[in-house]
This record gives C-alpha cells, structure tokens and sequence, in this order.
C-alpha cells in the first residue's frame, strides 16, 4: 500500500464529511479506471463522432461529463457503504439522491452538448438512448422510487430487524441503497434482494416490537384438548378445586357451580390468570378461546402480548407459560390430544393378557 491509499484511507475513517468526500472521490482501483478509460471513453469518442462529425469540442466535453458522473456515483456508492456501517440515515439518504442528479446533470448535459434543439441526429440519439436505457434499468428506477418512498415515510433503516417471506429473509439490514438491500440473518447467512421487491412484496418491518414501543411481543399459541376429556364437574371435584389456592385465585366463586364443564372452567382460569400475569399485556388485546374441532381434539388458543420483546427473554417467558398451560391442565382433568403411540398399543395389549 502506497503513499497515496494510506492517505485515502484515512480520509475515509477520519468521521469528517468533507475529508470523507475528497477519499472517496479520489480512491482510483485500476480494474474500474481501466473499464473507464477502455469503454467510457472509446464510446464517448464515437458518439461525438456520429453526432457531430469533424468538431472536437463536443468530445472533450462528454468525456469530462462522463468522467465526472462517472466520479460522483463511485464516490457516493463508496459513501453509502461506510454510512451504512455508522448507521447514519441522512448520508446514506443524500448519497443515493446524489447519484439521481448526478444522472439527472448528465442527461442535461448532453442535451446542451450537441443542441438537442436544432440537431436532429442528436435527438434520435437520445430517444435511442433513452429507451434503451430505460428498458436495462428499469429495475433500478423501481428500486429508485421504492428508496425514496421508504426513505420519507421512515419505512426501513439500518439495523432494522426486517422479515421477507418470499426470500425466506429473517434478519437485521446492514446495506441499504437505490438498487438493493443487504440482511444479515438470524442464522449468520446474508442476503441480497432488490429494493422494489419490499414495495412489491409483503414485508414485515418488526423493529419498533424490538424495542419495546409496542404493547409487546404477540404469543399466539393453541393447545389441542382431547375431546375424550371433556365432562362436568361434580361437587365434590367443585369443593377439591376451590381448595387448591393456585386455581382459586383466578376463578370466580359464581364459576364453581355443580354441574359446570370443565373445558369451561379452564377457559375462565386461563384467561384471569394472564390478566394478572406481570409479564403479559391486556393491550391491545387479550383472548382466550376455543378454535375448530380437529380429529380427536378441540383447540384452545392464548392470543396475548408478552412484554419481554427481546427474542432471548420472549422465547424463555413463552416456554414458561406454555409449561404453566400444561401443568394447569391435570387440576382440570384435561389432557393433550395426540396420535397413539406403539408404546399405548403395547400398554393396552398387556393389560388385555
């Protein structure tokens, strides 16, 4: 590393915006300035020609203008990864609309160049070029349009825990520009996707869960009941259950009549008892209800919200209740629903000999 990329270098980690630019702007690769000077260049050369034959001025012009989108867009591609790893919205914001008035000055540029006005070749070209480009960037003018929508509405940031179903994408946004967005995900792969397809696909955005500016967490979760389980209550199991401080607490005394289904009665106790859970929401809602019959089983789902947002602590709290939820249910003579094992088949037989 000579001299010169040192300095470069440190122009670009100095934080300063205007030492940052000038490192930026002045970061030559050889692979890119070759492909500038081997296409940009000869094609420059040849558009003047055809455009406006036997006049020089018009080729040195395209070429300046060209070197100097050229060294806009590289600066501000250069820009927008190092805002990304500060996480500094606004620069990215303003280097991806740089490099829309960067194209927006070429294309002003070549019309002043060869007189769009009154040249009519020139014209044509344009229209051709126009078209042409259109068609191959299309994508990037979606994903353009989709940038600065999400940009003003606060839609996506860096660091945002984003999940995209189609891409089976589940993970933070590390990158963030006109044409893509890059994800780090949950299972320490990454990702790359177009922009546009956020816009034109479903995408769930679950930061603001993240961080607790939500009621919480959503736990949604159903227990499939054996329906062979069901029955009513007699007094005596009434007396036993009102005995047991656990239940009572959470069921009202007019709940205990004889008689009463015990599906019922676990229903009442689950709900009161989540009500008074210190670590689950009434807001915005809280429900406790039978779903559809399946097979041999009936479900009962808790649709609540967990305070604990944080994914360790969501998840640990979660196992908590669903192991409370099961406990709970033998003080209710209740029992999960599920196929016969070949150990059941083999009990039965044996107590059958």
């Amino acid at each position: 590393m000579n001299i010169y990329q040192k300095l470069n270098k440190k122009h670009l980690a100095s934080g300063k915006l205007g030492l940052q630019i000038i490192g930026a702007l002045f970061e030559w690769r050889t692979r890119s300035f070759l492909a500038f000077m081997l296409l940009v260049v000869p094609l420059s050369v040849g558009v003047s020609m055809i455009l406006a034959p036997g006049n020089y001025r018009p080729c040195i012009y395209l070429v300046c203008l060209n070197l100097a989108v050229w060294l806009t867009i590289k600066a501000c591609n250069k820009l927008s990864g190092i805002f990304s790893l500060e996480k500094k919205e606004a620069g990215i914001t303003w280097c991806q609309i740089s490099i829309l008035g960067a194209l927006g000055v070429w294309l002003i540029g070549f019309i002043m160049i060869f007189s769009i006005q009154t040249n009519e070749k020139a014209t044509l070209a344009l229209g051709i070029i126009g078209s042409v480009a259109g068609w191959i960037f299309q994508d990037k003018i979606k994903g353009a349009v989709t940038f600065i929508h999400m940009r003003m509405h606060h839609q996506l940031n860096i660091g945002d825990w984003i999940q995209v179903p189609k891409y089976g994408v589940d993970g933070v946004v590390k990158g963030l520009t006109l044409t893509t967005v890059e994800v780090f995900n949950w299972d320490t792969t990454s990702s790359s996707f177009p922009i546009y397809a956020l816009q034109a696909d479903h995408f769930i955005n679950l930061q603001h869960m993240n961080d607790g500016k939500t009621y919480g967490r959503l736990m949604c979760k159903t227990f499939l009941i054996d329906t062979g389980s069901f029955r009513e209550f007699s007094a005596k199991e009434l007396k036993a259950l009102a005995a047991n401080a656990s239940v009572s607490k959470y069921l009202p005394a007019d709940e205990l009549r004889e008689g009463v289904f015990n599906g019922h009665l676990f229903r009442v106790y689950l709900h009161h008892w989540l009500m008074d859970h210190p670590h689950v929401s009434q807001k915005p809602m809280l429900m406790v209800r039978w779903t559809e019959q399946k097979g041999s089983g009936m479900g009962i789902q808790i649709y609540a919200y967990l305070m604990d947002s944080d994914t360790e602590a969501f998840a640990w709290e979660q196992s908590r209740l669903m192991e409370e939820v099961v406990e709970a249910m033998q003080w209710f003579d209740l029992r999960l629903s599920q196929a016969p094992s070949a150990d059941d088949f083999r009990s039965l037989i044996n107590r059958v000999k």
